[in-house]
């Protein structure tokens, strides 16, 4: 393979290796230290002191520390709110230890010994990434803004319809039919008319969180593997992250944390159970199980509607509210 070297036009970025052992450590350095300004250190309380008093971008991170697991670590970085992307690097690796660390946001798990090639084409687009969604979520907030000024839903939509078409297309096209699911819903339903706009924004934003999810997953272009699906499940948790301090209608997080939620409890990521499901999540994750089926989600063929309604009919009270199920069984035609 090729070396992919990062581009020398853009400043350096500022990378900080958490490792204990000393060959590892030496490695990276060398690997890394052409292309990215470097700060090294060999435990979890020295690092954060770097966090705190550095504008770092990267942090490449061994899950077995001297002081306190890697996780654990991970973990204190999301909580404190630093703003870096976190690359682990392991030798420990295991199956949960990869879920729990896409789950904290990770944007790549490297198991000990790394390719030299390969590491740095995932922190050159690791951080190419994170400039991309560095823009994404600045024009989120300015969106957010503009929203609670009053701004008319049809440009708000106008706007994210372009964010989320430099991700994947299918996201902007999946995003649409949701969304007209949910208005046929909020059509029939005693709704204020900032409740109803709330609605129609989350419906577009509810797959906000795939934006951290490999495209090839988003495609679905393979039949995915266990690991895929339990990666796939953590799109709520990220995009609910993702947009937590842009001030929307408390309704439009509601919507992208709890779309996959069911109502018998048996859905993710936290197993809310009827009435625990907010009501807004509830119709827009009713939206998208209907557009699964009528498009085919690479999980079944597609349906045509009259089955796909009566589809919708028999899931009242298993992953469907009843009475929303009832409802839109009844109107969509």
């Amino acid at each position: 393979m090729n070396q992919v070297s990062p581009d020398s036009s853009v400043p350096q970025a500022n990378i900080l290796i958490v490792e204990d052992e000393q060959g590892p450590r030496e490695a990276l350095k060398i690997t890394l230290s052409p292309y990215y300004n470097l700060y090294t250190v060999d435990r979890a309380e020295v690092a954060q002191q770097i966090l705190s008093t550095h504008p770092i971008d990267l942090v490449t991170l061994d899950l077995k520390l001297p002081d306190i697991p890697g996780t654990d670590f991970l973990a204190k970085i999301r909580e404190n709110g630093h703003d870096v992307d976190v690359v682990i690097i392991t030798g420990y690796g295991t199956l949960q230890s990869a879920i729990d660390a896409i789950r904290h946001g990770v944007a790549a798990y490297i198991l000990k010994p790394f390719n030299v090639s390969d590491l740095l084409d995932i922190i050159k687009k690791t951080l190419e990434r994170r400039k991309r969604l560095s823009s994404l979520h600045g024009a989120l907030h300015a969106l957010g803004k503009l929203w609670t000024s009053g701004i008319d839903v049809q440009t708000a939509i106008t706007n994210i319809k372009t964010l989320l078409e430099a991700k994947h297309p299918e996201l902007v096209q999946h995003a649409s039919r949701v969304n007209f699911y949910s208005s046929v819903l909020t059509e029939h339903l005693q709704l204020s008319q900032e409740d109803r706009e709330a609605i129609n924004l989350g419906a577009y934003l509810h797959d906000i969180g795939k934006i951290g999810i490999h495209d090839r997953l988003i495609a679905r272009v393979d039949t995915p593997s266990d690991q895929d699906e339990e990666l796939m499940q953590c799109h709520p948790t990220i995009g609910a992250q993702f947009i937590h301090s842009i001030p929307f209608h408390p309704s439009v997080q509601q919507i992208i944390r709890s779309h996959h939620e069911k109502f018998d409890g048996s859905g993710f990521p936290d197993g809310l159970a009827g009435d625990q499901i907010p009501f807004p999540a509830r119709i827009v994750g009713l939206a998208n199980l209907f557009d699964n089926y009528v498009t085919g989600d690479g999980s079944h063929n597609a349906m045509p509607v009259p089955e796909a309604r009566e589809t919708i009919r028999q899931e009242a009270g298993k992953s469907l509210d009843p009475k929303l199920a009832d409802l839109f069984a009844t109107v969509v035609w």
